[in-house]
């Protein structure tokens, strides 16, 4: 497969690759920066992506900007040819902008929720692969220990964000961080088992969890470090066939079909 369609197909679904197809994450943690990319000045790309969000004070464009190319960045957006890939960072860029201006809508998990579910009918995944508010909700939990300034923050107030409970993100999300944990939640459907399972089979882990005594804790076993279980190879096997059977101009479409699912305007 060539760069171009590699980036393009990584654009058209929100970096379902993450680096392309052939780069599988050998991590089940939740991690939001892609692992092909070195730390620069010793942070790591959720303390970059942070430091950039804290740098959003408002609706000023260029620090909204700047936090918008570092978080596509992060998920190798840099490979996909500008035309392709300006055009969709100033519709992030201008939707934040009119959030952060009290002039557009928070974007809700449910949002989210179904813009991911509707690539999942596109791309003829499997089951696990469709997501769930609740699910999202969970997502962002994890992510807001690391990225206190993005998750959860709503808009900025002069130096202050919006006030809320500790480790409580609000539930409206703003136009950025909509996309972030978009891309987020496609990461962890190609790459972590956690995230790869049904609705009830998430129910079940629940249950399970909660009846499970301090003796039984830890028992289950998990797959070796560096091995991909078979859901991982299942992920990769249908980013695969999409590459190949899905018409590049029909790629094209997808990014903005996405955000018009999440409700950012064109």
């Amino acid at each position: 497969m060539s760069k171009t369609m590699k980036a393009l197909l990584s654009l058209s679904v929100f970096c379902f690759l993450v680096s392309g197809i052939t780069w599988i994450s050998q991590s089940s943690k939740v991690e939001s920066q892609s692992k092909s990319k070195p730390e620069i000045q010793g942070q790591s790309g959720t303390e970059r992506i942070d430091a950039k969000a804290r740098a959003v004070k408002g609706s000023d464009k260029e620090p909204i900007q700047n936090l918008t190319a570092e978080i596509m960045t992060q998920y190798g957006w840099e490979n996909a040819p500008s035309v392709i890939s300006n055009p969709v960072k100033n519709r992030i860029v201008n939707a934040e902008q009119k959030f952060q201006d009290g002039k557009g809508q928070g974007i809700t998990e449910l949002a989210v929720a179904r813009a991911l579910n509707g690539l999942v009918v596109k791309l003829n995944a499997p089951s696990y692969a469709y997501t769930s508010p609740s699910e999202v909700r969970e997502l962002r939990g994890h992510l807001l220990a690391s990225l206190p300034d993005l998750i959860g923050r709503g808009r900025a107030a002069g130096d202050h964000a919006r006030a809320k409970a500790p480790r409580s993100p609000i539930d409206l999300m703003s136009p950025v961080e909509a996309v972030y944990v978009a891309m987020t939640m496609i990461h962890q459907k190609m790459n972590n088992p956690e995230f790869q399972m049904t609705q009830s089979e998430r129910r079940a882990a629940w249950i399970e969890k909660h009846s499970k005594t301090p003796d039984s804790v830890g028992l289950k076993s998990s797959p070796p470090s560096g091995a991909l279980t078979g859901r991982q190879q299942e992920m990769e096997s249908v980013m695969q066939r999409a590459a190949k059977t899905i018409p590049q101009q029909e790629l094209l479409s997808l990014p903005d079909k996405v955000l018009d699912a999440l409700g950012i305007e064109r």
